[in-house]
């Protein structure tokens, strides 16, 4: 098995079998060829025995074993390892590291609180995350740290809409975080992830009761979808949400739900277990 094939069956099976995936990384360290290998190893130990199994010492002995030669590799590692002794509470876990550095590792252990339900300090660790990377100069165009900024976000703020008495500060950080996964996904991701990204945003504002903004949002999905050609299940969740958002307008309400619905007949079989919460949303 090649490298990529081995990092995109383990992120597919993660979920669901975080022992089996934290045990194929330990027995597969030679797959890792080269020093730019490293990043997508080491994010995939921190996400794993972090997120999933807060199995700190594991991630971290693993972690320390990958070879590194490249700064860049190095400095994955070095990030890596601070998310997981964050996690474990360590208090001095940021103080060797660069300030770049430091707002990648604050934005990856508020993914981390965020999947554990700490919600306080998932929300605290992603403002100070936002309020590190603002104090960069100059701020990078390119780096890991856009991407660990619009992960978090988009984990933190799917956290918070899944919460049944938010409290207005919550409700604050989940749009923020949505509002900030779109920010760095325009920076580090493709149209998907932006596309995904204004979904979240979508979700995130109606939870909020902003349903003006959750239109635009959902809109701006489906233009991306439409734009870049995009596969029957992208366009069945942008037309369901975009349907969803407007309820209260039942033309609107008809013509993207008739729509999802004609796209959902399209999606492969093995993939319509995905879209079953908003078509029981879009059947209510």
């Amino acid at each position: 098995m090649s490298f990529d094939d081995f990092i995109k069956t383990a992120w597919a099976d993660h979920g669901d079998q975080p022992l089996a995936v934290a045990e194929r990384l330990n027995q597969s360290r030679h797959l890792v060829q080269n020093t730019r290998q490293i990043p997508a190893f080491a994010r995939l130990i921190s996400h794993v025995h972090g997120e999933h199994l807060a199995d700190w010492e594991a991630g971290i002995s693993l972690l320390q074993s990958l070879p590194c030669i490249e700064s860049a590799a190095q400095s994955a590692i070095n990030t890596s390892i601070a998310t997981l002794r964050s996690g474990r509470g360590d208090a001095d876990a940021l103080a060797s590291l660069t300030p770049i550095e430091q707002t990648t590792v604050l934005a990856s252990t508020s993914s981390l609180f965020a999947a554990q339900q700490k919600l306080a300090l998932a929300m605290d660790s992603y403002s100070k995350a936002l309020a590190t990377y603002e104090k960069l100069a100059p701020q990078p165009e390119q780096a890991p740290v856009h991407r660990a900024l619009a992960v978090a976000g988009n984990n933190l703020a799917g956290t918070l809409e899944e919460q049944s008495n938010r409290s207005t500060t919550e409700t604050t950080a989940m749009l923020l975080a949505a509002q900030s996964a779109l920010k760095f996904w325009a920076l580090a991701g493709t149209w998907l992830e932006i596309e995904h990204a204004e979904y979240r945003l979508c979700r995130s504002a109606l939870q909020a009761g902003l349903r003006d903004e959750a239109i635009q949002a959902a809109q701006r999905c489906l233009d991306g979808c439409t734009q870049n050609n995009a596969p029957a299940f992208e366009l069945f969740f942008a037309h369901a949400v975009l349907a969803i958002s407007q309820k209260d307008q039942d033309y609107a309400f008809e013509k993207h739900r008739a729509a999802a619905i004609a796209y959902l007949e399209q999606v492969p079989i093995d993939e319509q277990h995905w879209c079953e919460a908003e078509l029981k949303e879009l059947n209510q």
